[in-house]
């Protein structure tokens, strides 16, 4: 009985696994699918990408999705859940990758970010750092210093996350040294 047990516990974690597995290469697909579509579209013309084009949207919205796939979860204290319900304290909805981000980011580029105005919640402030470093070529550069932070890169991401996989997230310097046209 306890042996039956024990082989379907380990059959649901090796479904678990797989399906993780192709969670995180279709992630990949969908990435590398939009930077080719920018490359193609903005590649050698001096046109700026801007989200005003799908493509750009799209390229955006995937390099979001590698951030926010496998972000652990804090969980709030039952204090601040009455404070919540009571309305005296404010909960982010989700967690979400911008709290990653800004330790990678210097003093001054953080408050850059915190004093925009149009972007006003967390998710927001990741987004214009994802644009802000398209437009600066710089993502390539804080790709290899945020992988190469085992450490923090645990203390926010669960181990099935797309950036703790090293071999799927080794590519994402290379994607985008691939923007550099953008």
């Amino acid at each position: 009985m306890v042996s039956m047990f024990l082989t379907s516990q380990k059959a649901i974690m090796s479904g678990q696994l797989q399906n993780a597995e192709s969670e995180r290469q279709h992630l990949l697909e969908r990435l590398l699918d939009a930077v080719k579509q920018c490359q193609v579209r903005f590649g050698g013309k001096t046109e700026l990408a801007t989200d005003g084009d799908s493509r750009v949207v799209c390229l955006l919205t995937q390099y979001e999705a590698v951030f926010q796939h496998g972000f652990k979860r804090t969980r709030a204290s039952a204090f601040r859940q009455v404070g919540q319900v009571a309305g005296i304290v404010k909960l982010d909805s989700e967690a979400v990758f911008w709290n990653f981000v800004k330790v990678h980011l210097g003093k001054l580029e953080e408050e850059r970010f915190i004093s925009l105005q149009k972007a006003t919640t967390d998710a927001g402030k990741g987004r214009a750092w994802l644009r802000s470093t398209l437009n600066e070529h710089s993502l390539e550069r804080y790709f290899h210093n945020m992988l190469g932070n085992k450490t923090l890169l645990s203390q926010f991401y669960e181990k099935e996350a797309f950036l703790m996989d090293e071999e799927r997230a080794s590519m994402l310097p290379m994607t985008a040294a691939g923007e550099s046209p953008l």
